[in-house]
């Protein structure tokens, strides 16, 4: 007896919560769902998506007007619960200021209610087929058999679970669409049971919460479809948000068909600074020049003119910039953009080099900016395609990339060294932490999360391991420079119509990450490399070049820093060995014996610190000189005029006398007092012209050339005439300059030198009478004679002699050393250059010069060699 087939057909059933588990837990995130709603949009040929937060009345202000009051009155809140939250205080009311905690919390979550999202797009609309079989048919596959909408756009969705990101946003949906009857874009709109309607448009509501329930499958849970006969959308955005200005958008003028949405009982706050938040993520959403005919318009009724278009964003501050494009044939055009090097300060000698030679390196190279190569998958990714059986090469297809390297800082070393151009290091960072990364791009719209900031994937190619595998710097001789990823923003480009195998994970966040993304991630970095070759190449000919230009002085600074370690360790030595002997402590003498080569080192370093001190001092002559040097010149460029003005002193007062007495007589004021006669006038301005004309006759005898030249020198005569220049200054203050004791002696030296020896040693004289104290005769006396070996001079002058706050005697003959200093204020009002100077010049004629130590007053002694004698 044969068996009966007794098999039944028992189809599946689908728990209506599972819809629920397909949009909610299945979109990542709230502004995840905005973004997949946002790209619906643009499958649906609009030019425009707009993103409408209606948070106004839902978010607890700190100050309301009486509108605002009134307004949520009319959303159905009492005035008492208002009252208790609000003080009125004339036209304005604000918060209470004891009000609790819990109290605000309880207030924030009775409005949370009444705000609202609206998603609009101005597209295709929907007719009721549409939304009956596509909108409403979980996991259509429409999209993935129609790539193309009706404009020619590549769809960006795929899996037909979009529109539950809805879910995700809030418990009630409201759509309104108005569909473009024109046959090509739309067929007949029917019912279910296949009969044309005249309605233009539907209204479509669903409430997400009547999925749950035990048993409830989803062919038991429905929305609720109404035909609309309206117009345009225009319409009913308008009725839904009058306060909508749709003038704002210039791409779109008709708004005659289109699709709102309109989510509310919002899960989520959308209190302005989440708001700001969704803001930011659209501006990344499209990388810059990416999104041709599709704008997106954010608004929020709490701050409606905060925002606006979302922009996406322009890099034009790069240091480098790669273009790469893949065909079908697995080639690639790379092109490189070089903007980090400032080619003007380049000098020629290092275009010289023979490494800048090559091509793409010489110097017109980099005046024109950029240098193309052609390459193909098989040279990047050297060996795969012998060993690549599953032909991943052909499943990658074509794509383009464009990459950008942004260093975040710079310091002033590097920046000459490499001839880096300037930039604002904080407007950089910030705009890396904002559009950073390496973006993936799929027909238009950002596939997320790849590159994207704060998140996990943001590093998705791998480059910080890179880095961490490769540390070395970009100007490392023996190469290995790879780039950092917090460094580098950029995008690539796949299309659904040639990347087919890049498929969407279910939750839409991501592509599935098999084999073939694999090797198109390795590729990827390839392509990068060839950024991190160019940069690494200049880079370390630039650093060589920069060694051999100022490599000996920074030898000079390691030599001098050596120098000073080992000084340092030598004291620290001989301190440490006085301790030692001090506190009877013989041990570990044996261990602190000095190697010869360490005594070696501490002599050197020694004899270099003597060396560097001889250096800066004379260095110090040097700046001193030069400044003399200065003076002199100016003084002898004014002497011919001068020399005429000494001639004018000699006679002018007596021809002044000649002219009064021909019209008057001196006996006519003899008996007036001297203010008041103008002869006694004249004899005060006569000796006042013979003080300057004595002034004048010293300084324009200092200027001479005659005097620069080494000649006999009678000592005699010059302090006879050095006595008659000074007469008149030293007759003012009292002084007498005694020179009769000068034997006859002459020396073979230059005059000048004479003249600032003595010249700087009076003034110094006159200078120490004037703020002498004591009482007595004051008197300069200058002797000179030889003997056997030398030629002596002997000065000496009765003031008060050295300060005695001058402790070492010495000092005097320093540069700068000075004891005057002005009685009111204490500043320092001497050169200091005077008895420098003094001993500079006996010493360049092999002389010597000495302080006398009298018991009263200030003594020198100037000795000069024989040699000098006739």
């Amino acid at each position: 007896m044969g068996e009966e087939n007794n098999n039944n057909i028992i189809p599946f059933k689908v728990s209506a919560r599972t819809a629920r588990l397909i949009g909610r837990e299945n979109v990542a995130s709230s502004k995840g769902a905005i973004i997949e709603l946002v790209k619906n949009a643009y499958d649906a040929d609009s030019k425009v998506c707009i993103v409408y937060f209606d948070n106004k009345f839902s978010t607890l202000l700190p100050e309301i007007d009486e509108t605002h009051f009134r307004g949520l009155l009319k959303l159905g809140l009492s005035t008492e619960s208002l009252n208790e939250i609000y003080l009125k205080n004339e036209d304005v009311y604000t918060i209470k200021t004891e009000l609790s905690e819990e109290k605000k919390s309880s207030f924030r979550n009775s409005i949370s209610k009444l705000s609202a999202l609206y998603i609009i797009d101005f597209g295709e609309g929907m007719t009721q087929n549409i939304i009956r079989d596509h909108w409403m048919t979980i996991g259509t596959d429409n999209k993935a058999n129609e790539v193309f909408t009706k404009n020619g756009r590549v769809k960006s969705g795929a899996k037909g679970i979009g529109r539950f990101a809805l879910d995700k946003l809030g418990s009630k949906c409201e759509m309104t669409t108005i569909f473009n009857p024109a046959p090509e874009i739309h067929k007949a709109d029917t019912d279910i049971d296949g009969k044309e309607t005249n309605n233009k448009g539907y209204n479509w509501v669903v409430n997400w919460e009547d999925f749950e329930g035990d048993f409830k499958t989803i062919d038991k849970v429905g929305a609720i479809l109404t035909g609309l006969q309206t117009d345009s959308i225009k319409e009913e955005v308008l009725k839904k948000i009058p306060e909508t200005d749709l003038n704002k958008i210039e791409s779109e003028k008709d708004f005659k068909y289109g699709t709102i949405l309109k989510i509310t009982e919002l899960r989520d706050n959308w209190e302005d600074f989440f708001v700001e938040q969704v803001f930011s993520d659209l501006e990344v959403l499209v990388p810059p020049k990416e999104a041709g005919g599709f704008e997106i318009f954010v608004f929020s009724s709490l701050t409606p003119h905060k925002y606006g278009e979302v922009l996406g964003s322009v890099c034009d501050d790069f240091d480098y910039k790669l273009v790469a494009t893949a065909d079908e044939n697995q080639n690639i055009k790379i092109k490189i953009y070089r903007n980090e090097y400032n080619v003007e300060l380049i000098p020629n000698a290092f275009f010289e080099r023979a490494a800048m030679q090559k091509e793409n390196y010489r110097r017109t190279d980099f005046l024109r900016g950029y240098w193309e190569k052609e390459t193909s998958f098989n040279q990047l990714l050297k060996g795969f395609g012998a060993v690549d059986e599953d032909n991943i090469f052909e499943s990658i297809g074509i794509f383009n990339f464009t990459f950008y390297f942004l260093k975040r800082q710079s310091n002033s070393i590097d920046a000459k060294k490499f001839f880096n151009k300037n930039f604002m290091s904080n407007s950089r960072k910030d705009w890396l932490n904002k559009f950073g990364g390496i973006k993936l791009v799929r027909d238009n719209f950002r596939v997320r999360p790849y590159g994207e900031v704060k998140n996990v994937a943001f590093d998705w190619l791998g480059l910080g391991s890179r880095k961490t595998q490769s540390p070395a710097s970009v100007a490392k001789k023996e190469g290995g420079y790879r780039v950092e990823p917090d460094n580098v923003a950029g995008a690539i480009n796949i299309s659904r119509l040639t990347n087919l195998n890049f498929e969407d994970k279910s939750s839409r966040e991501g592509l599935q990450e098999n084999k073939i993304f694999q090797i198109f991630s390795l590729l990827i970095t390839e392509i990068i490399a060839e950024f991190e070759k160019d940069r690494a190449y200049i880079a370390r000919e630039m650093s060589e070049y920069d060694d051999f230009i100022y490599g000996p002085e920074r030898d000079r600074q390691k030599a001098e820093k050596l120098k000073n370690d080992i000084l340092a360790k030598s004291r620290a030595k001989k301190e440490q060995k006085t301790n030692d002997s001090n506190n009877a402590n013989p041990q570990g003498e044996e261990a602190r014996e000095e190697s010869e080569s360490d005594k070696e080192k501490e002599i050197l370093a020694g004899e270099l610190d003597r060396k560097d001190e001889e250096i800066e001092k004379l260095k110090e002559e040097q700046k001193m000189l030069r400044a003399l040097a200065s003076s002199g010149i100016v003084l002898a460029s004014f002497s011919h005029d001068l020399s005429k003005l000494n001639d004018v002193l000699a006679s002018r007062t007596d021809k002044l006398k000649d002219l009064m007495l021909e019209k008057i007589t001196e006996e006519e004021y003899a008996n007036l007092r001297d203010s008041k006669n103008p002869f006694k006038q004249l004899e005060r301005i006569k000796k006042q012209d013979t003080k300057l004309q004595n002034w004048l006759n010293f300084s324009l005898g200092a200027t001479r050339k005659d005097k620069r030249k080494r000649k006999q020198l009678f000592l005699k005569p010059y302090f006879e005439n050095l006595k008659n220049d000074w007469s008149t200054v030293f007759d003012d203050r009292g002084i007498l300059l005694d020179t009769s004791e000068i034997e006859e002696l002459d020396m073979r030296v230059f005059e000048i030198d004479i003249d600032s020896i003595f010249n700087n040693i009076l003034v110094n004289s006159i200078d120490a009478f004037i703020i002498s104290k004591d009482e007595r005769e004051r008197i300069v006396k200058i002797k000179v004679f030889s003997n056997s070996k030398e030629i002596v001079i002997d000065y000496h002058d009765n003031g008060p002699g050295l300060s005695p706050d001058i402790s070492d005697p010495e000092k005097i003959f320093e540069p700068l050393f000075t004891t005057r200093r002005n009685k009111q204020t204490g500043e320092e009002e001497g050169t200091g250059l005077g008895m420098w100077l003094v001993k500079s010049i006996v010493d360049e004629n092999d002389g010597k010069v000495t302080q006398l130590y009298p018991e009263i007053g200030f003594g020198l002694k100037i000795t000069f060699p024989i040699k000098y004698k006739r």
